[in-house]
């Protein structure tokens, strides 16, 4: 009789132990569940892993190359904007994306100096990177948010994406009246850094 009742704690014991691990690798999977469903609304719903909004060092576009020709829908319009329309003036050309936060940190910036230096003809040209949204709604608003002043099109086909090399989210690139690149930088800028890039470039080419 003891040995029966020994036996049956002993399966009472086994269980409760079986028990308790399940629970604990249930609970465990639960919180990584929602950990992974809390970064998954934080990013909007979107996978970016083959984005990064860090600054790099990465080349893109060698310095002095003719600039890859690009003819985009802007952004709630049936025309198309051609880079060989700017052609004779410089051009800064922002590649952006509504869920970028380092995008939205830079776009003030970007804007002051639209503001600033329009008037040399220095022209800028915002590329919403089109692919990596979620339909045209954010991008929209990221442009209302704004009141974005210069032009913004659109990369549907991921044409920007591929021929100026941008993985990472904001890339800007310089181009000078002759259609050839001045400078290019993957990462975030701010007024003086693009004031002082922009007026290099342009002792550069006026020199040259």
């Amino acid at each position: 009789m003891k040995q029966s009742r020994n036996k049956y704690f002993s399966i009472l014991a086994l269980l409760a132990a079986v028990g308790t691990a399940s629970y604990l690798i249930y609970d465990d999977q639960r919180e990584s569940s929602e950990d992974s469903l809390e970064e998954y609304l934080e990013a909007d719903g979107i996978e970016r892993e083959e984005y990064s909004t860090e600054p790099t060092e990465a080349e893109g576009i060698e310095i002095g190359a003719e600039a890859p020709p690009f003819d985009l829908p802007l952004l709630d319009d049936t025309d198309t904007l051609s880079l060989s329309d700017k052609q004779g003036d410089f051009v800064v050309v922002n590649m952006w994306a509504s869920w970028c936060p380092p995008c939205r940190d830079e776009m003030p910036d970007f804007i002051d100096f639209y503001e600033n230096y329009k008037a040399e003809g220095v022209d800028v040209v915002g590329i919403n990177m089109t692919t990596s949204e979620q339909g045209l709604d954010p991008v929209r608003q990221f442009a209302d948010d704004f009141q974005i002043p210069f032009y913004t099109v659109l990369d549907e086909d991921g044409q920007i994406e591929e021929d100026y090399n941008v993985h990472v989210m904001p890339t800007t690139y310089i181009i000078d009246p002759d259609g050839k690149i001045a400078y290019e930088r993957r990462g975030f800028l701010d007024y003086e850094m693009l004031e002082s890039f922009y007026e290099e470039a342009k002792e550069t080419y006026e020199s040259s």
